[in-house]
């Protein structure tokens, strides 16, 4: 599951700010500055999180397939 890109986070962003009473010239370049900087979050966490198979285990972690010391 891919994250959400800044343009698909940025009308919820913008309907936050609007709804928190965030009015002004430069609101909208706001919201669109935490849209962004969420998904960039958003995907580094995605990314740290996929687990790839075939990661190595430390040896003596187990005495026997499936049973923990």
């Amino acid at each position: 599951m891919p994250a959400p890109t800044a343009a698909q986070l940025a009308p919820i962003v913008r309907g936050l700010c609007q709804s928190e009473g965030l009015r002004g010239e430069h609101a909208p370049d706001l919201a669109d500055a935490i849209a962004e900087t969420v998904a960039r979050a958003l995907d580094l966490l995605l990314k740290q999180a996929l687990v790839l198979p075939g990661i190595a285990v430390a040896p003596g972690s187990t005495v026997a397939p499936g049973r923990l010391q």
